[in-house]
């Protein structure tokens, strides 16, 4: 349950962002042309569908959707702490890629945790 709860968190706040970048433009970094919160986006959604019907989806496929919002949150995690500033702030002044790489690790110990309890 804990691990539904914090992925319609992320996914919300996925989409806060979302909203706030295609109003203002430019904010994010961005992919292949197309802004990371855009893809963060996408693939939190499909890490939360991957979890509530993984009879259908299997369950590496939570990991698989969830490897890549880890690895951008971990990019810009290492590159903020380097003293370069990639990341958009909070309104408490905390980078947002530092929030993503928190609520991606607790996402994969949250699953890892389901799995050894089942």
């Amino acid at each position: 349950m804990q691990l539904l709860l914090l992925l319609l968190f992320a996914i919300y706040g996925a989409f806060s962002l979302l909203v706030i970048d295609f109003e203002t433009k430019n904010i994010w970094p961005k992919i292949l042309k197309i802004p990371a919160c855009y893809i963060v986006f996408i693939l939190f959604l499909l890490t939360f569908m991957s979890h509530v019907f993984q009879n259908y989806f299997g369950g590496l496929w939570h990991y698989a959707f969830l490897a890549i919002p880890f690895l951008l949150a971990l990019s810009g995690t290492v590159s903020e702490l380097s003293g370069k500033v990639v990341c958009p702030r909070s309104a408490g002044g905390i980078p947002m890629c530092y929030i993503s790489f928190g609520i991606c690790i607790t996402l994969v110990v949250l699953k890892v945790a389901e799995i050894k309890i089942k």
